[in-house]
């Protein structure tokens, strides 16, 4: 009977047990599902709140980008400003160089002026001799002769500023010699269209009375001459050298007996440099009437000073052209002889 009871007692409690395991089972799961259910949550939550993010970050962007699309207007306006100031800048330079160069020319001027003024009261007689050996006109060729060694440097002088030559001081002259010195250089102003070769070739002006020596259009020297008297008896036209003398002799001329070359008394100087006039033997040549030159005194010839004759003589080849003419002669020719002016950047 005990045993049964025991039997029984172990059968209940084996199912309580059970019960029990059963119940604790049942705990468990419904603890596990309630995690479940909060993960769940949570990853909604969460998807959520990616959703939010992006729309802000999509707004964000939004915002920058408009931020840059005026960012971007502002720095082209800056850039289109910059560009008219660089260019007002550029215009207000312009003006400033334009302002310096016009006071540059004010300042010479003036300067010029003040020059102008101080030289018309010192250059005079008496003075002006200093300042034609300052520009190196004077030769002392003549040692017992200074009167002619004076003129001969004014002769030359003149001539070579294509003055019409005197050999004497004047208001001419000393015009002149101001406009030289004021000039800040010194060029021929001859103007010769078309040259009758590329070498060297001869021009000589009746009206002034000078000889030109040019190579092509370039004046290479100027001297002083004396032509007929009157001036109609130095033959104008285009000729050419067909001789050339050292010392030569003088036959007479059918107006004198004649002279031998190499002697102060030849009236054909040290040199003869003969053209192809067709009426008689004419040509350029030295002198023993040392006075005359700058006049009108020949009787048909070009006379020079021996000293310029014989500096010219190897300088001009055989068979050079020589024009022979009045300025209006050689104007026609195509040879301007201009008078030098002051060569100065306030002209």
């Amino acid at each position: 009977m005990v045993r049964k009871y025991l039997c029984v007692g172990t059968l209940v409690i084996t199912l309580l047990l059970q019960s029990i395991t059963v119940c604790s089972a049942a705990s468990t799961i419904s603890i596990g599902a309630q995690p479940s259910i909060s993960i769940e949550s949570s990853t909604e939550f969460d998807a959520d709140a990616q959703v939010s993010e992006q729309q802000m970050s999509q707004d964000e962007f939004n915002k920058q980008k408009d931020q840059l699309l005026i960012d971007q207007g502002q720095l082209k306006n800056a850039q289109e400003q910059l560009q008219k100031d660089q260019e007002q800048l550029r215009k207000d330079q312009d003006i400033l160089v334009k302002a310096q160069e016009q006071l540059k020319k004010e300042l010479e001027k003036l300067d010029t002026q003040n020059k102008l003024k101080k030289l018309n009261s010192e250059v005079n007689s008496s003075t002006y001799l200093s300042y034609l050996k300052s520009l190196g006109y004077y030769q002392n060729i003549y040692k017992n002769d200074e009167k002619l060694n004076i003129r001969n440097t004014l002769l030359l002088f003149q001539s070579n500023h294509n003055m019409s030559v005197t050999g004497t001081w004047d208001d001419a002259t000393k015009t002149m010699l101001i406009n030289r010195l004021l000039s800040k250089s010194f060029t021929y102003l001859d103007v010769v269209k078309k040259a009758p070769t590329k070498g060297r070739w001869i021009a000589i002006n009746k009206t002034k009375r000078t000889l030109t020596l040019y190579e092509d259009t370039k004046v290479l020297k100027k001297y002083p001459v004396a032509v007929g008297n009157p001036s109609s008896l130095t033959k104008s036209g285009k000729f050419i050298i067909n001789m050339k003398l050292i010392d030569p002799d003088w036959g007479g001329g059918g107006i004198g007996k004649p002279v031998k070359g190499g002697i102060p008394q030849n009236p054909l100087g040290s040199r003869w440099i003969g053209i192809n006039r067709t009426d008689g033997s004419y040509g350029m040549h030295g002198t023993n009437s040392l006075y005359s030159i700058g006049t009108y005194a020949s009787h048909g010839c070009i006379r020079m000073q021996n000293y310029c004759v014989e500096e010219l003589f190897p300088l001009i080849p055989m068979k050079s052209n020589v024009w022979v003419g009045t300025g209006d002669e050689l104007k026609n020719w195509g040879i301007t002889q201009n008078a030098f002016e002051t060569q100065s950047s306030t002209k």
